[in-house]
């Protein structure tokens, strides 16, 4: 399996998942799922109740875990509003955010994946649905995934 291929394994997981969850609840908490070198995904989540906190948590959470040898590529996913440069006439979304031990070298190694999403009821039931609208990258230099300083 490729590089490409093993973030967008996960990165559909990721989705698929806060999809579902939408679904259900109508919102999801902060999670984050990595993927290891021998194919294993480990999510990780939290029960603090403040959204923030619990994202942020998860965000110290990473910095730590993505010094682990193994992890291959980091996926950190929270239920948001897109900024309004990228949001393209959905304002609500599920941003992913996504390293890859593979694009460590690279100036631009991290990006945000904006995911814009509305939810709506079928019109034969009450039940709810997230449509999902195309994925709007954004590019960054690597938070927790870094090149190994010589």
């Amino acid at each position: 399996m490729s590089d490409d291929d093993r973030a967008i394994m996960i990165l559909e997981k990721a989705v698929f998942r806060a999809k579902k969850e939408l679904e259900i609840k109508q919102n999801f908490r902060p999670f984050a799922m990595i993927l290891h070198n021998d194919g294993k995904i480990k999510s990780i989540e939290n029960r603090v109740e403040d959204i923030e906190e619990s994202y942020e948590l998860l965000r110290n959470s990473m910095e730590i875990r993505a010094r682990e040898d193994s992890v291959d590529v980091i996926v950190l996913v929270i239920d948001t509003l897109i900024p309004e440069r990228f949001e393209k006439g959905v304002p609500t979304g599920i941003r992913l955010h996504l390293e890859e031990k593979s694009q460590e070298n690279k100036q631009v190694s991290a990006r945000y994946i904006y995911v814009p999403y509305e939810l709506c009821k079928t019109t034969t039931s009450s039940e709810i649905f997230a449509k999902l609208y195309a994925p709007v990258p954004v590019g960054f230099p690597a938070e927790f995934i870094k090149k190994p300083k010589d």
